[in-house]
């Protein structure tokens, strides 16, 4: 009876962690797609402050950096916890094959 309580127990987590490993993927496709955007965005801000050479121009491109900085970071965090999500995943389903070969 522990053994299926267990059992279950462990079915919970892996569904908990699956949902958030679907949305953390969810989450790093929208990024993906931001941050290859903002770098389109900062390369043009950069042309135009080198071309004008004003401080509006260059304030401009601070700015598109630091956002697609910012985005970058952000995509570097959902990797990370995507691969810590998979590890979790990986070490529940080693545990609960190895107590189903017990059985």
């Amino acid at each position: 009876m522990a053994a299926i309580t267990r059992s279950a127990r462990l079915r919970e987590r892996l569904a908990r962690i699956q949902g958030e490993l679907k949305r953390v993927r969810s989450e790093e496709r929208v990024l993906v797609e931001q941050v290859a955007f903002l770098a389109g965005v900062t390369d043009d801000a950069e042309t135009r402050r080198l071309v004008a050479e004003t401080p509006l121009a260059d304030r401009e491109w601070q700015e598109a950096a630091t956002n697609l900085d910012r985005h970058e970071q952000a995509l570097r965090e959902a990797r990370e916890r995507a691969a810590r999500l998979e590890a979790d995943r990986d070490a529940l389903l080693d545990e609960l094959i190895e107590m189903e070969e017990t059985r």
